[in-house]
């Protein structure tokens, strides 16, 4: 009984150390991060630029979902911490307009807050290029053949210079595909009156055999595309939401019906060679 015991603690604790990503657990139900309310895994509260580690504090961001590269604090691996203050990592809220290079939690208005980038004064450096990445985990009992995703970059343009936010998706962590579509690049001529504007990004990632446990990355890039001058303009991530979708029924009666023609057709092919060997033993 204590070895049973022991070995059901065993997996619950392993079960927990398996999370630390965005779990899909439900095909067709649509998971959400809007930076201004918890999800599990992901964040703890409302994001208030205060840092990222595996076990967040009201504000931060969850390291074990995030990973981010291209900062003169350094990389930001998933499980890493980064909190220190008023570092790139931690540059608090703002509403925009800001000149020091980071992450902060963005005003966009209304109150309505996002994951804010600004790259950095210095060419090659904070952000530029850089990266930011989120890793979700199939907790749906199947396997994942495509996910569709929608999110909103909102852009603060009052700098000469144009900066990318691309998107790209990998299974490996490695070697990731870009999707073209979904590309933005600022304008090199500054706004007059700048203000926040939003920039709708949707696409569905299909093909996939994403197995149950396993995990899917996606990548948001930055760089230096056009202009000169040292500032550049801060995008926010904002409303990213993303919907597995798992093999339908009627595409696994088809697969069973393509299985039970094959196994109709060998066992036909059986009963032939054994009555065309029964007709040669009698001939």
């Amino acid at each position: 009984m204590k070895k049973i015991l022991a070995i059901t603690a065993l997996m619950i604790v392993g079960g927990s150390l398996c999370r630390g990503a965005l779990m899909l657990g439900d095909p067709g139900t649509t998971y959400t991060i809007n930076f201004d309310t918890t999800v599990a895994d992901v964040n703890n509260g409302q994001f208030t630029g205060t840092g990222f580690q595996a076990n967040p504090v009201s504000g931060q961001l969850d390291s074990d979902s995030w990973a981010s590269t291209g900062w003169s604090a350094g990389n930001l691996p998933f499980g890493g911490t980064q909190t220190t203050p008023n570092t790139d990592y931690t540059r608090g809220s703002s509403a925009g307009g800001v000149t020091t290079g980071g992450i902060y939690a963005m005003d966009v208005g209304g109150g309505n807050t996002a994951l804010g980038i600004l790259p950095g004064q210095i060419a090659g450096k904070d952000f530029a290029p850089g990266t930011l990445t989120l890793k979700v985990q199939n907790d749906t009992g199947a396997d994942i053949h495509s996910l569709t995703i929608n999110y909103v970059i909102y852009v603060y343009n009052d700098t000469k210079r144009a900066n990318s936010f691309n998107f790209s998706y990998s299974a490996d962590d490695a070697t990731y595909t870009p999707v073209a579509g979904l590309d933005y690049t600022s304008a090199q001529v500054a706004a007059a009156a700048p203000t926040w504007e939003a920039n709708n990004r949707s696409t569905t990632i299909s093909g996939l055999t994403l197995a149950s446990g396993g995990v899917f990355y996606l990548r948001w890039s930055g760089a230096d595309v056009a202009g000169n001058g040292t500032a550049r303009d801060e995008f926010a991530l904002d409303n990213f939401s993303i919907i597995a979708a798992v093999p339908e029924p009627a595409e696994w009666g088809l697969i069973c019906a393509v299985g039970l023609l094959g196994v109709c057709g060998l066992h036909t092919w059986r009963e032939r060679c054994r009555a065309q060997r029964q007709l040669e033993g009698t001939s």
